[in-house]
């Protein structure tokens, strides 16, 4: 058998992982939101549009984050580190 990569790589910041796992879910809850508006459950589909927003609020949060991480330069040299120990 193959060695099997981790879902989260260890070779990206944080605030990078953070930002593509929440826009990823934002996605799946806009999508989720929609098919219940286009069914007619629009009381229903409240909480997913909801949850959207507040995916995409968190994941432009930590874009902001990387970016500035980005430019400050403290991406440079990053190494493979367990989740814990990676940097922002």
């Amino acid at each position: 058998m193959s060695e099997s990569k981790p879902f989260i790589p260890r070779n990206k910041p944080r605030s990078w992982v953070i930002f593509i796992c929440a826009c990823l879910l934002g996605l799946g809850f806009g999508l989720l939101g929609l098919a219940f508006a286009l069914f007619g459950l629009k009381s229903v589909a409240f909480l997913p549009i909801a949850l959207f927003v507040v995916s995409w609020f968190i994941g432009g949060i930590f874009w902001l984050v990387f970016i500035s991480g980005l430019i400050s330069g403290r991406y440079i040299n990053i190494q493979h580190k367990q989740w814990s120990e990676q940097v922002w």
